[in-house]
């Protein structure tokens, strides 16, 4: 075994938290392991590829490289009823490039990127990660899990995944150009919803739905496929564009000794929406600077801070979509599902009456 690794901080997960947290706190003069355990980062894309406006704040995302286009409004459709739409503007961005990104601008920062990392196991004497057959230990005074929906690092502080929805998508030739996104209710995507986002000549073409039900997921997926075909808004063939596991609980708990989460690892993603960049975003950097400070202080109040702060912050938005979720999925199956739809989904002004 090589000599361990040492640092005050060790962020474990390369996305869009984890990044964020790592140059938030290289930037303060820490030292800073990001420890991603995919070889290239970003890669397989889990995202239906919008970002919001807001998340022009911490990334500029303006260069081609990134935004393949933006996107003005997003428009619900329910069965049997009128589309509504809504201003709602941001960008499809390439995901990869996106996260690649902002792990550069961390790298940049003074943070070390150690790609092929599998953290997997916490000791007295530190964490232990794999690097295929090479085992590694790392001692960080201070570790921020950004590792995703099943994360490891909530697993050490005794907290179990979920819950979930389940969501693939593939990409799909447009008939002509589109401006907004669609959003697509029916009782058959049970919990979740379809999507149509817009990549240039191309499309995003998902569904996502109650993990319970992935069984069902590649033939809803066809069958959702098929209508958009039908209706002529898409052109076959068509290509894989991945999916994955969307945490739609909301807030977990955030601090436990030398330990806090950010991103999806933390519950960030909107429990009814499944959105996740922009608050991935925004608990990575507040992490970062937490952890930072803990760092330099010597003490874990920054941490304790950190987890009041987030929780203030996000934690009554996510509490009234997890609450909206759980009635939404008691009542999928009644009688009234447009209004049902209408009373928990962002876009209609039912959503925001008490």
């Amino acid at each position: 075994m090589n000599a361990p690794l040492i640092c005050d901080l060790l962020v474990v997960g390369a996305g869009p938290a984890g990044s964020a947290a790592a140059r938030a706190a290289a930037r303060q003069g820490v030292s800073v392991l990001l420890a991603e355990r995919r070889r290239r980062v970003g890669l397989p894309v889990r995202c239906a590829e919008f970002a919001p406006l807001p998340v022009g704040k911490y990334i500029d995302w303006s260069g081609p490289e990134i935004t393949v286009q933006t996107v003005k409004a997003m428009r619900t459709f329910l069965p049997g009823a009128d589309p509504l739409e809504n201003l709602f503007p941001g960008a499809m961005i390439r995901r990869d490039r996106f996260d690649q990104e902002l792990a550069r601008q961390a790298v940049t920062a003074g943070a070390r990127l150690e790609t092929g990392l599998q953290i997997y196991w916490r000791t007295p004497e530190g964490i232990w990660a794999r690097d295929g057959n090479r085992e590694v230990l790392i001692r960080p005074r201070v570790i921020i899990g950004a590792d995703g929906p099943c994360s490891q690092v909530a697993r050490w502080m005794g907290q179990k995944p979920g819950p979930f929805l389940i969501a693939a998508q593939v990409s799909l030739k447009l008939a002509g150009p589109l401006d907004h996104t669609r959003v697509y209710f029916h009782p058959e995507i049970s919990g979740g919803y379809g999507w149509v986002f817009p990549k240039g000549d191309r499309a995003n073409v998902g569904v996502g739905l109650e993990a319970g039900r992935s069984g069902a997921l590649k033939a809803i997926l066809e069958g959702f496929k098929r209508q958009r075909l039908e209706e002529g808004l898409v052109q076959a063939p068509a290509r894989p564009a991945g999916g994955g596991l969307v945490p739609v609980g909301g807030l977990k708990d955030l601090w436990q000794e030398n330990l806090i989460l950010a991103g999806d690892a933390a519950g960030t993603c909107h429990p009814i929406s499944g959105a996740g960049v922009g608050n991935a975003l925004i608990s990575g950097e507040l992490a970062g600077d937490a952890a930072a400070a803990a760092v330099i202080q010597g003490t874990r109040e920054p941490l304790k801070n950190y987890r009041d702060e987030l929780g203030s912050l996000l934690g009554p938005s996510l509490s009234r979509a997890a609450a909206k979720r759980r009635e939404m999925i008691r009542a999928w199956n009644g009688a009234d599902f447009n209004g049902l739809i209408r009373k928990n989904w962002i876009a209609f002004r039912e959503y925001y009456r008490r």
